[in-house]
């Protein structure tokens, strides 16, 4: 966060956060996954019980970040069920240039 907050001049952009939360979580799951899989999980509930605003944010600021197979694979396999739906609706779980 204070990362963010310094890259930004003080302003906390939602979308660009939990962006770099995806990127944290890529770069991280194999060597701390009870950590990424925490903040994973905490994510997962919040989705559910978000508004749609905070449904978009967390799909698009967070899922949307994630890359695709094979190299975001580890950590797509770790979402739970309605965040594995977004990054499906997203076209995450293909790898671009195969067929659906």
């Amino acid at each position: 966060m204070d990362e963010h907050l310094a890259d930004q001049e003080g302003e906390l952009l939602p979308y660009l956060l939990l962006a770099d939360v995806a990127r944290w979580a890529q770069a991280t799951y194999a060597s701390q996954p009870q950590a990424v899989g925490d903040v994973v999980d905490w994510l997962e509930v919040e989705y559910v019980r978000a508004e749609p605003a905070e449904k978009d944010l967390i799909g698009l600021g967070f899922v949307e970040a994630i890359p695709y197979r094979p190299e975001g694979a580890p950590l797509l396999a770790r979402l739970g069920p309605e965040l594995t739906q977004v990054a499906d609706d997203l076209g995450l779980l293909t790898h671009p240039g195969e067929l659906s």
